[in-house]
């Protein structure tokens, strides 16, 4: 990058940075300000009434899917490793597929209003409770990465401390979560989806125009073998189409089942709505995907010749996007604050619904068996309190975080097992009637242990070797850096062979495809388990999945599908 076109945040890049911030906290403070003129239930707090409209919900699930690290990671992966990662869209599309014609009917026709709730009526209350602990931990690791990447991004074009960055994003989704509830993190969804795809695109444009057309930059990927379509080469590698098959059934959870995606389902009024909504977000993302895998392309044709991460010029590759911003679209008086805003506003989406999802799950499977015959009120403001207080974890697990080291492995991994353990859970529940709850219990702790047990063999596996990145083209400055960044990536790219042909073969396997060996043993030890403890009866064939079921009594009114969710749990 030129120094003399090296741009820090200007006042506009603040203002524009800080009125979206600002729209953001006044949506959440204006739902708070409506749901005092009327009486608020907690469904109404938690699942807007079961009557929200489809297109703010489908924004809503969108923006949750599309965080910062998707943004940023994408384009990233795209220019390091080539364009495999469109796959993701078919996967998309086969789990919501699946999603739609085997669990979510189950949900609507029982009217649940969490899917930790289904446990309970098909297995028992401690299973509900185990599963809400997994959901609980893992959500606490998750969150703090959610904010994590786009502070950083901020703290490299501003240098503003991480610290202060954090601490006041953190409290201000909080705030707006907790006060303007459902309703409050629905609408916010839709503004920063918006946001998060202008900024998006203009990026693409901007870049499409620095290199001088589309032409020029399907020639520089396809000359470098960034045209990845399809690899069916080393099962190992996470760029297959089997890893990719693989994550097509753990998206039934990640996009489906996952309790921040399932209440914004389960907040439409009609399992139609529910479909299309599905349908519409695996299209709606897919697009997305296709878009942050054209940005690094795009930015791969930008530095073909002179690579910013080998030169020096950045210190990671997830920040290879922010770097593009500041050298290319300089000129763009205050694209700076809106491409940040961008960044956070994918963030912020995803951490308040999660804030929200998960401190609707702490007090319904921790704290209402303690709190009977409670105010409406009192129980708004104790998840309103639960909401900040998640909030006041985050900021301490985002320190705690930073100082382990290989975040993102991490956190995919945290996914992996929270997945597959719940997954195995629903799987196990709606196509095996034998399955009891001691049997579904074993399953999904022997599934993680596995997890486990591979997490561990395999941290010695070295990452993949990237595509081809040249330096020959960088400024005379970085020569001997140049030099010396070959001569180590040569060294690095050996060592990393022997040592990875060290492990054990069975830990050589990529993470990618963890989840969906702890489900398989998840499912197989769930079944096994329950016939050695006696099997089990079926009370209700609405518990299973629609072409299991050998008959059902249609239920009319929400009245009597309560009545028989009590008579269920008792």
């Amino acid at each position: 990058m030129d120094s003399a076109k090296v741009k820090t945040f200007t006042y506009v890049d603040y203002f524009c940075f800080a009125i979206v911030l600002l729209f953001s906290a006044a949506i959440g403070f204006y739902h708070g300000v409506k749901s005092r003129k009327r009486p608020s239930t907690k469904e109404e707090y938690l699942l807007g009434g079961r009557n929200m409209g489809l297109i703010p919900v489908i924004c809503s699930l969108t923006a949750t899917s599309a965080s910062g690290m998707t943004i940023l990671g994408l384009s990233a992966e795209a220019y390091t490793y080539g364009i495999h990662t469109w796959l993701l869209t078919v996967t998309l599309l086969i789990g919501s597929i699946i999603f739609i014609h085997m669990f979510l009917p189950i949900f609507i026709e029982l009217n649940l209003t969490s899917s930790f709730e289904y446990f309970e009526l098909r297995f028992s209350k401690g299973v509900r409770i185990f599963a809400s602990v997994i959901y609980t931990i893992s959500n606490l690791v998750i969150l703090p990465v959610t904010i994590y990447v786009p502070a950083l991004a901020f703290q490299e074009v501003t240098g503003i401390d991480l610290t202060t960055t954090v601490t006041i994003l953190s409290l201000l989704c909080a705030l707006y979560t907790a006060i303007g509830g459902f309703k409050a993190v629905v609408w916010t969804d839709v503004l920063q989806l918006v946001l998060m795809i202008t900024a998006s695109c203009i990026v693409a444009i901007v870049g499409i125009y620095s290199v001088g057309g589309v032409g020029n930059v399907w020639n520089a990927a396809d000359r470098t073998g960034r045209l990845n379509w399809i690899n069916y080469h080393d099962i190992n590698s996470r760029t297959t189409i089997f890893g990719y098959m693989t994550s097509s059934i753990l998206n039934i959870y990640l996009f489906g089942l996952n309790q921040a995606f399932l209440q914004r389902y389960l907040s439409l009024p009609s399992l139609k709505k529910t479909k299309i909504a599905s349908i519409f977000v695996a299209v709606i993302f897919g697009a997305f995907i296709c878009l942050a895998q054209f940005t690094g392309i795009i930015m791969y044709t930008t530095y073909e010749t002179c690579d910013p991460f080998t030169s020096g010029a950045i210190k990671k590759m997830d920040q290879i996007l922010p770097y593009f911003i500041q050298d290319k679209a300089y000129y763009l008086t205050g694209f700076n604050g809106i491409f940040i805003a961008g960044l956070f506003s994918a963030s912020l989406s995803t951490t308040s619904s999660y804030l929200n999802a998960l401190s609707g799950t702490i007090y319904e499977d921790f704290l209402n068996p303690w709190l009977k015959n409670i105010h409406e009120s009192t129980v708004r403001n104790i998840i309103k309190s639960i909401v900040i207080i998640l909030g006041l974890i985050q900021i301490l697990m985002v320190f705690l975080i930073q100082r382990m080291g290989m975040i993102f492995q991490i956190n995919y991994e945290t996914m992996s097992i929270s997945a597959s353990s719940l997954l195995g859970l629903f799987a196990s529940g709606i196509l095996f009637r034998r399955v009891n709850a001691k049997g579904a219990q074993i399953g999904a702790v022997v599934g993680v242990l596995i997890i486990g047990v591979f997490i561990i063999g395999g941290l010695d596996n070295k990452p993949e070797p990237t595509l081809p990145l040249r330096t020959d083209g960088c400024d005379s400055e970085y020569s001997e850096l140049n030099l010396r960044s070959f001569q180590n990536s040569s060294i690095s790219e050996s060592e990393n062979k022997n040592s990875s042909e060290d492990v054990f073969w069975l830990f050589r396997i990529s993470f990618v495809y963890y989840g969906l060996i702890g489900l398989c043993v998840n499912l197989l030890v769930s079944y096994l388990a329950s016939l050695l403890t006696g099997g089990n009866v079926i009370k209700d064939e609405r518990l299973l999945a629609p072409f299991l079921r050998k008959h059902i009594k249609s239920v009319k009114t929400n009245q009597e599908l309560n009545m028989q969710k009590e008579n269920l749990i008792r």
